[in-house]
């Protein structure tokens, strides 16, 4: 059964995703620094399934176990710090084995 948002549940797949956002960044270390060395957000290029679809947010993960229905590697990205979201298709005529 889908997913309140139309994700579908790990059964059933999840569309793979391409995500160019933009992320905080601090430096280490983080005290006594001088204005030359302040930092600046950094661009992160996300790739995985998207396992949740909100208004505010959206939830990628690296990997997904379909025998526990459990997801690995799960971050959630801010819609407004999304530049791009790029869906991907699967070109494979073999598919997955079972």
């Amino acid at each position: 059964m889908a997913h309140a948002s139309g994700i579908p549940s790990v059964r059933e797949g999840y569309p793979v995703v391409f995500v160019d956002w933009l992320d905080s960044c601090e430096p280490v270390p983080n005290a006594e620094i001088n204005a030359y060395e302040l930092p600046q957000p950094q661009r992160i290029f996300q790739a995985g399934f998207l396992v949740q679809d909100d208004e505010d947010h959206i939830c990628v993960a690296g990997g997904l176990k379909p025998e526990t229905e459990t997801y690995d590697y799960v971050i959630a990205i801010p819609r407004c710090s999304i530049v791009a979201i790029r869906y991907l298709t699967i070109n494979d005529e073999a598919g997955v084995d079972e």
